[in-house]
């Protein structure tokens, strides 16, 4: 059942969620090292906003201002949600 959902998933989207993992879970993680080190709360939050803002950035400057991509706003949710969940359970 599983796969049959992952499957009807569009490629596309798929390539998005990848593209939040790569850019959001580094970001965050340089963040919560941060955080251990300089005991600064907020940069674990801080790398998560930086990744939402850089995807949404990919999206417009890329795919719509130099006409590279299409622009579609379910391409910047699907790059932004495996960004917001770290960020909505570090919050609780």
């Amino acid at each position: 059942m599983i796969k049959e959902i992952i499957d009807s998933i569009a490629k596309d989207k798929k390539d998005h969620v990848l593209l939040g993992m790569f850019i959001g879970y580094p970001l965050m993680m340089l963040g919560f090292v941060i955080d251990q080190v300089f005991n600064i709360d907020f940069m674990f939050v801080f790398g998560g906003v930086i990744a939402i803002i850089l995807v949404g950035l990919k999206e417009l400057i890329h795919d719509f201002y130099i006409g590279k991509g299409n622009p579609e706003l379910w391409d910047f949710i699907a790059s932004a949600i495996p960004i917001l969940f770290p960020l909505i359970i570090n919050t609780m």
